[in-house]
């Protein structure tokens, strides 16, 4: 059973602590409980947030089996009649050979509620300084009449370290993606003498399932301070976007344009913009 205080907001972290679990212990996943803790049986943690949940969460997780194990591995040596025992995957073995099970010595040898059997790890560490890298291309297709965009290709290139749900992990780099589409071409929070003009949804205008364009993905390996060598993801494919977008633009009309969202009516100025500073030039 793996009880954890980290929140989930929708990026997976839940299911990367259990996977954590389930690969100290070389156990199959569906043998992990997970548990969801609170702050009356736990510390409080900041939040979910900065890319840090794997990272945190994961390394407390490592700590917390290893822990355990520690605890653990004297009674297994008593198990096996042997002096000692070392772990390897799925349970120990004692220097002649013999082996007993994580499961066989939970139930032969652990009374419920023995506090041997329980390892608690409260994980504070400091700002890591290691970095990601993540470049992005985009291609679009611009009506010089209209003003309009499509965006019709991107490509994404991240620094990832170990994968450790790849469902997970891609599903992370799209919704980046897709918030960076909305930064880049839709999203914008417009006042009036401090109102908000778009009040609802119906007219602030959020990208779709729709706008989203052909991807290529590519990650590139290079171990990071997460478990097993796990880099962040969370946020990295975000911060390119928009401007791979505006650079797309940029290089279809001849001219940029430096203010976000690109409406048509931008894009129409910035073409007008650059029509006027060519006659001047020549």
């Amino acid at each position: 059973t793996a009880l954890t205080a980290m929140p989930d907001n929708g990026t997976g972290g839940l299911t990367v602590v259990a996977q954590v679990v389930a690969e100290e212990f070389g156990v199959p996943l569906p043998r992990v409980r997970l548990t969801r803790g609170d702050t009356d049986a736990l510390p409080i943690d900041v939040g979910s947030g900065a890319s840090r949940m794997t990272n945190v969460a994961g390394h407390a997780a490592i700590q917390a089996s290893e822990q355990l194990k520690a605890q653990l591995t004297p009674l297994a040596a008593s198990m096996l009649g042997a002096d000692s025992a070392e772990w390897e995957p799925g349970g120990w073995r004692s220097p002649d050979g013999r082996f007993v099970s994580l499961a066989d010595l939970a139930t032969e040898m652990v009374p419920p509620g023995d506090p041997i059997s329980r390892a608690q790890v409260t994980l504070t560490t400091p700002r890591s300084g290691d970095s990601a890298h993540c470049v992005q291309a985009a291609e679009v297709r611009v009506d010089l009449e209209t003003g309009g965009v499509e965006l019709l290709r991107m490509a994404s290139a991240q620094d990832v370290g170990t994968i450790i749900n790849a469902i997970g992990h891609q599903g992370q780099i799209e919704g980046a993606l897709v918030q960076g589409i909305g930064f880049g071409l839709m999203e914008e929070l417009a006042s009036d003498e401090g109102h908000i003009i778009a009040a609802n949804l119906g007219e602030y205008k959020m990208p779709t399932s729709r706008d989203f364009p052909s991807l290529v993905t590519i990650n590139s390996p290079a171990e990071g301070p997460g478990p097993f060598g796990a880099r962040a993801i969370g946020e990295l494919p975000h911060i390119p976007t928009a401007g791979a977008i505006a650079n797309a633009i940029a290089d279809a009309i001849g001219a940029p344009v430096f203010e976000l969202p690109i409406t048509a009516e931008r894009v129409l100025q910035a073409i007008d913009a650059g029509k006027a500073q060519a006659a001047k030039e020549s």
